[in-house]
């Protein structure tokens, strides 16, 4: 019977849930089958450990009917209610959480019992409010068009002059509603292009563009427009200004949006600066930066409480190579706690390698990557590169050769690889492995013959499209042909 979805949907709750759940099926007033509290109480007894021996269908049977041989025909609509009124727990609990629904529900029922009074008071109540639905989902924007829209239906049905003027609010925020949406679909669309080459815009959204283009000094001082159409100006437009101007627009009325919105712009925002990053721009490596620590200072970045291990990756990442070290060192310890257990021991390893790899501590950087577990392939990825790098700079150049070779027949034989990650890698290793090779064998190699190796390695860097961490290998072929001289 663990198969069964009553009992699949109760392993998800907390044992604090699952208390509350029996006591919702003892309330008489939602719940009169004496079955189905004796089934509940059952499984609450033993929670946690609904397993398959104590959910079998002979033991939730004994435990709603008593000792008797099993009938199917009687537990099966037993088991059908008490999941029907699982999910009547699942929606009142949230329901109880968002008082926006909670005061709208109550403004509604005001008016089918013409309670003018308390509706007007009410009314009035909700319209100072800074509101939204979590549970719907619904943003301040949508929310205030389905009070307003309400107020509406109460001037036309009780033509209260007070709500005279509830027609064209409704229009305005409509209007505004809409055009945010259509915004927020146009940026991501934008973001999903870059992934899925396919994505076709949403309908409208250039009316949307040309009305809000055409318009600016009408939106200028509704927020969400004016930021979001700065967004999507910003990610449609590779044009450092328009970020920049974008970037201000949002610091001006950052605090009027939810935590959720402000996590979405600045993901924007980060995407457009790391794409120029990766085209060249160097100088966007320091927003980059910026914006992780404006979401820091926040918990912006903060998941249930944790830490995504890559964006503690990334931010290492960045503060490192903008020298900010001692900050980097302070943010890798701070955080350490803030990690996901599961992961964070790899995670702290690998940055603090990378930490140490940066200051030149080569010891220290090797000891700590052959203590991270390589059981998931991103660190797996991660470390091996870092260790190349340590060897190269250690002058460790058989574990060197011997770690290039291995890492060329995993990524032969990896079929679950992306064609650009596999062709980065294998030009990184390849590059780093042909450099090493030349520095072995300078001490005794002709010059002609060392400056002509160099040049075959120069040439191939040049035409290769795809290499990571090819500034680090610039660097490098930088130091060796002045070795070379």
């Amino acid at each position: 019977m663990k198969s069964n979805k009553l009992i699949r949907s109760l392993e998800k709750l907390n044992r604090k849930e699952m208390t509350r759940f029996r006591e919702f099926i003892f309330s008489p007033y939602l719940n009169k089958h004496e079955e189905v509290r004796n089934l509940i109480d059952y499984l609450s007894e033993i929670y946690p450990r609904l397993d398959e021996k104590r959910c079998s269908k002979e033991r939730l049977y004994q435990s709603v009917f008593g000792p008797g041989k099993y009938n199917e025909k009687f537990l099966a609509p037993v088991l059908s209610y008490a999941q029907r009124l699982l999910e009547e727990f699942w929606a009142f609990e949230a329901f109880r959480e968002d008082e926006f629904s909670q005061q709208f529900v109550f403004l509604r029922e005001l008016r089918t019992q013409q309670a003018f009074g308390a509706y007007e008071r009410l009314y009035e109540k909700l319209s100072k409010d800074s509101f939204h639905s979590p549970t719907l989902g619904l943003g301040a924007n949508f929310t205030r068009f389905l009070l307003i829209n309400e107020g509406d239906r109460y001037f036309n049905q009780f033509n209260n002059a007070a709500f005279e003027s509830t027609f064209q609010q409704k229009q305005t925020q409509l209007d505004i509603f809409f055009l945010t949406e259509k915004l927020k679909d146009a940026c991501e669309t934008i973001v999903r292009q870059g992934i899925k080459k396919n994505e076709r815009p949403p309908r409208l959204v250039e009316a949307v563009i040309n009305e809000i283009q055409e318009n600016q000094d009408d939106y200028r001082e509704i927020s969400s427009i004016i930021t979001y159409f700065k967004v999507y100006k910003t990610l449609a437009e590779n044009d450092p200004a328009v970020y920049y101007d974008a970037l201000q627009e949002f610091r001006r009325w950052e605090e009027t949006f939810t935590r959720e919105e402000k996590v979405i712009i600045y993901n924007y925002f980060r995407n457009y600066c790391l794409t120029r990053v990766n085209t060249g721009d160097g100088s966007f490596l320091a927003e980059v930066f910026y914006l992780y620590k404006s979401q820091l200072e926040q918990d912006l970045l903060l998941e249930d409480g944790f830490l995504l291990e890559w964006h503690y990756k990334n931010i290492v990442t960045a503060g490192l190579r903008l020298q900010e070290n001692e900050w980097v060192l302070e943010f890798i310890e701070t955080y350490r706690d803030k990690l996901a257990p599961e992961f964070r021991d790899n995670a702290y390893k690998f940055n603090l390698a990378s930490y140490h790899l940066t200051l030149k501590n080569y010891h220290e950087a090797m000891l700590l990557l052959q203590e991270v577990q390589y059981r998931d392939q991103r660190y797996n990825l991660g470390a091996k590169t870092l260790l190349l790098r340590t060897y190269y700079e250690l002058s460790e150049f058989e574990p060197l050769f011997f770690l290039t070779e291995s890492f060329r027949q995993f990524l032969t034989r990896n079929t679950t690889m992306t064609d650009l990650y596999r062709k980065g890698y294998l030009n990184l290793f390849r590059l780093t492995r042909k450099a090493a090779y030349l520095r072995s064998r300078l001490d005794y190699l002709p010059l002609e013959k060392a400056r002509q190796e160099l040049c075959r390695i120069q040439n191939a860097m040049q035409h290769a499209e795809e290499i990571f961490n090819r500034s680090w290998l610039e660097e490098k072929m930088k130091e060796l042909a002045l070795e070379v001289g």
